[in-house]
Formats: structure tokens, C-alpha cells, sequence
């Protein structure tokens, strides 16, 4: 993962800067946060005018080569 990714406010002040609503459990700020730790996202309802924040687990997926245009092994 290139660089680091912080989560510095708790899950209240997040809610209420972003006009969100959420079902899930509290966090507490996390300064060093790895591939496999959950991470609150906002997203918007398409149906309804309200934002929802959930947690995504972040990671970094690695790059497959298009068979097509990788050379065979030697």
C-alpha cells in the first residue's frame, strides 16, 4: 500500500460533518490503518436524499497480466 491511510475522528463527528446515518459499531481514531482493517466509507442513496457510511475493508489487489500479452516462460 503506497503512502499511509489515517482515520483521525471518531465515528459521531464523521456522522455529523457528513449529514450520514449508520447502523454500524463505533471506532476509535487509528493512525496507522492496514489493508485488512475495516475503514468507514460515505456513500450517497441513489433512491433517497441521504448519505450512509459503511465499512469497507481496504486493500490493494494485485495486477493480473492479460494472458494475451504476457510472454511464455523460457
Amino acid at each position: 500500500m503506497c503512502g499511509r491511510y489515517r482515520l483521525s475522528r471518531r465515528k459521531q463527528l464523521v456522522e455529523e460533518y457528513f449529514d450520514a446515518v449508520s447502523g454500524e459499531k463505533d471506532w476509535s481514531p487509528r493512525y496507522n490503518i492496514a489493508p485488512t482493517q475495516p475503514v468507514p466509507v460515505i456513500r450517497q442513496n441513489p433512491k433517497e436524499p441521504v448519505r450512509e457510511l459503511s465499512l469497507v475493508q481496504a486493500a490493494e489487489l494485485p495486477r493480473v497480466p492479460d494472458r494475451e500479452t504476457t510472454p511464455a516462460p523460457s
